[in-house]
């Protein structure tokens, strides 16, 4: 009976323990406040040139920008530019664009239009669809 009640409390501690940690990860982490993407972005801005690319806004420590990274740098992004915008090093352009939650993902056309976006999670058959029409539309010169 006393094995019991030692097994009991331990039980019960590890899971005071878990979900301690669990609240603090899930306040520490980005919350979103708003579902917007920006409309362009400013190839220039994030080192690229006039042509369909993919931007990753994203942050050092987060572990879901670099699944998203890894996504769109992988077949999935069909050999397009990508552009990893960390917040750390430039913050600017995530403020001028009100990003305000990593990682957030765009497809942008060779104008700088967004055609499609996510933040979080990167769906691929969106990403395929979404590099489709970015390919798809005529660049502004020709």
């Amino acid at each position: 009976m006393e094995r019991l009640v030692i097994a009991a409390v331990l039980v019960g501690i590890a899971v005071v323990v878990a979900l301690a940690l669990e609240r603090r990860r899930t306040a520490s982490a980005t919350m979103v406040s708003r579902s917007q993407l920006p409309a362009a972005v400013d190839l220039a801005a994030v080192g690229l040139d006039a042509v369909p690319a993919i931007v990753v806004f994203s942050e050092q420590t987060c572990r879901t920008c670099a699944s998203a990274l890894g996504v769109v740098r992988g077949p999935a992004g069909a050999g397009l530019p990508v552009a990893e915008v960390p917040f750390g090093t430039q913050r600017d352009i995530h403020r001028e664009l009100a990003i305000d939650t990593v990682p957030t993902t765009v497809v942008v056309c060779a104008d700088g239009d967004v055609v499609d976006g996510w933040i979080g999670r990167v769906d691929l058959t969106e990403l395929a669809l979404a590099l489709t029409e970015a390919l798809g539309r005529p660049s502004e010169g020709g």
